[in-house]
């Protein structure tokens, strides 16, 4: 699957050392945001909101990026931005109805 991005990114020109930097740089951005929100000591509502989060920005990312394939020639780059999308709205709401459930129980 690698191979497939890589390939992908080569053949429409992106510089893939730049987007691993800013892939680093996000994820380092994202824990610092995680350890500001939760704290030392996080319950498990403030856990699962924060999932809840990190989740729905995954999906404004890839919804944006879905917009951004429509100009790129690769069909494959556009249908795996689409299958990660959806992944990620499924992981969205798992996480709230984990959120949901969590508080009903408490």
């Amino acid at each position: 699957m690698e191979d497939l991005n890589k390939e992908i990114a080569e053949d429409e020109g992106f510089d893939l050392k730049n987007i691993n930097s800013v892939s680093e740089e996000t994820a380092q951005k994202a824990a610092k945001m995680m350890e500001t929100y939760l704290g030392q000591d996080p319950d498990t509502q403030e856990a699962l909101e924060f999932l809840c989060l990190a989740e729905g920005a995954e999906v404004t990312h890839y919804e944006v990026l879905s917009s951004v394939t429509k100009e790129v020639k690769s069909r494959k780059f556009g249908n795996k931005v689409r299958g990660i999308l959806k992944e990620e709205q499924n992981h969205l709401e798992t996480c709230t109805k984990l959120a949901k459930q969590n508080i009903s129980k408490e």
